[in-house]
């Protein structure tokens, strides 16, 4: 696996397509859509493309929420040798027009009959609506053959200016995590696994349309995230993995009950999980009452599926870490001179391996800057290693709230609190003090008919063992907590939106 063919996903789903035309390629509430159907849909996307004015190398931004068009848009596209963008329903016009100008992009597909108000094309750019593929006749061609290092996909992540950050990845890249994520779950030809968030970035687009194409297996989705539509789906269907983030593995528990009554997920082999703190009260009870595996997996954009747990590490393993790098790919800490640190030691995290990003769009500089000198990307992650290589995530580097000198880790306050039975969601997060520098704030999404006082809150954590100096200084509940399209807590607006105000503090 370590060193993997860069397999353009157009030629592999034409190989799927070829073996077993009828098969289910892609399921959406009660619809089913066979490979033939996708496939010609494919050629009717490639034929908008062509009239387009799409070329070897030009570039695709498409709202992808992996609905059958968006799934036809990325096939031509890798067909014609473009460069696929697919950015989440979700991401605003500002962002769009951000990306559209940095990108050059040739084409931008929209949902829906028009654009949403605010477009602004770049010079020389089309616009379509995806629907559009459909009136289009379809068009058979040749894959275009493109070098080893065409940038295939370029995936959107939060930057630190507010704008988003093109990641972009070649298709070996992509296929060795794509490889990576199939060989967690053992999937197979002719099995499904189950979507979760948008479907969107580099690491949705890889785990949830290219690895099952590319295996051929069948990708199912519910028409929105809706915990008890995903669970029924799950089981009508027979999924054997999926990935997502821990708020959505405790919406899926919650709606256990109404989704399964006592039943468990009968084919589900494992959920690959990353993107926030996983307890091990979370994995235990997903083992007890889904009956399923959770892998712990470490990645991120820039180096997808880099590490991860696996179905026969001990329980205490997957109860407990964050999993090792796969074949081919490596991890070490470094302090903040980019120096190695021994095993056990606490630092930042780098990574490399096979699916490590060709750099960031329209930023020469942007891979360059965070490389160490023997070549790992340095992820902004903290952590630490034992001597068999797992890897164990205490928090994120900027996310450390520094109180007067005492360093105080975010994901250690948020799991005791999520302990307390009135919690759906929290976020710590610090905010400026002009005495101690910073201060920590719990900002909580509450369970529907609950209540949480300031000084009961501070009783259960005392309780649960936390220090009287990790204790939270200020106090606030919302209706909902700011999501991700893929169900990460958006910290950075939380933390906008607390600012420096005290009146809530204490209460």
């Amino acid at each position: 696996m370590t060193d993997v063919r860069p397999t353009n996903l157009a030629e592999a789903f034409d190989i799927h397509l070829s073996r077993a035309p009828d098969a289910a390629a892609l399921i959406v509430g009660d619809r089913v859509y066979s490979r033939v159907e996708i496939g010609e849909l494919a050629e009717r996307a490639v034929g908008m493309l062509q009239e387009k004015g799409v070329r070897p190398g030009n570039r695709v931004v498409v709202q992808y929420d992996t609905s059958p068009e968006d799934v036809a848009i990325a096939l031509a596209t890798a067909r014609v040798g473009g460069t696929l963008i697919p950015v989440p329903k979700r991401l605003g016009m500002r962002e769009i027009n951000f990306l559209l100008g940095r990108s050059e992009a040739a084409l931008f597909c929209h949902v829906g009959a028009n654009p949403a108000d605010g477009l602004t094309l770049p010079a020389g750019a089309s616009v379509a609506s995806s629907n559009a593929i459909r009136s289009h006749d379809r068009t058979a061609t040749d894959i275009v053959p493109m070098p080893d290092d065409h940038c295939a996909l370029i995936g959107v992540t939060s930057g630190s200016t507010g704008q988003p950050k093109g990641v972009m990845h070649g298709w070996r890249g992509v296929a060795w995590a794509g490889e990576r994520m199939r060989a967690l779950g053992r999937v197979q030809a002719g099995e499904a696994v189950m979507m979760t968030g948008a479907g969107a970035g580099a690491p949705g687009f890889t785990f949830f349309t290219y690895m099952p194409l590319v295996t051929g297996a069948a990708i199912v989705r519910a028409t929105k995230w809706d915990p008890v539509e995903v669970l029924h789906l799950a089981q009508e269907h027979g999924c054997v993995w999926s990935c997502m983030v821990p708020t959505m593995l405790r919406m899926l528990l919650d709606a256990r009950a109404e989704a399964l009554g006592e039943g468990r997920l009968d084919a589900m082999r494992a959920i690959s999980m990353g993107g926030g703190f996983m307890s091990v009260e979370l994995i235990e009870r997903a083992r007890r009452e889904l009956g399923v595996e959770v892998l712990r997996m470490y990645a991120m954009a820039e180096c997808m599926s880099n590490a991860s747990t696996e179905i026969d590490d001990s329980v205490d393993v997957r109860n407990m870490l964050d999993g090792r790098a796969g074949p081919g790919a490596a991890l070490a800490v470094f302090d903040d001179d980019r120096k190695p640190l021994p095993v056990g030691a606490k630092g930042e995290i780098g990574l490399k391996g096979p699916s490590l990003l060709q750099g960031y769009l329209a930023e020469p500089r942007g891979k360059p800057d965070l490389m160490t000198p023997d070549g790992f990307f340095l992820s902004g992650d903290i952590g630490e290693m034992d001597e068999q290589g797992y890897v164990r995530i205490v928090g994120r580097k900027k996310d450390m709230i520094n109180r007067g000198g005492y360093k105080i880790d975010p994901s250690e306050v948020e799991e005791l609190i999520c302990r307390h039975p009135a919690v759906a969601k929290v976020a710590v997060v610090g905010y400026p003090d002009a005495l101690y520098g910073e201060r920590s704030c719990a900002v909580v999404e509450l369970r529907p008919s609950h209540m949480l006082a300031f000084d009961e809150l501070t009783a259960f954590l005392l309780h649960e063992g936390l220090s009287k100096e990790k204790l939270p200084e200020r106090f606030e509940s919302r209706d909902a907590l700011p999501l991700s399209p893929d169900g990460k807590i958006l910290k950075a607006a939380v933390k906008a939106e607390i600012g420096t105000d005290p009146t809530s503090s204490l209460g």
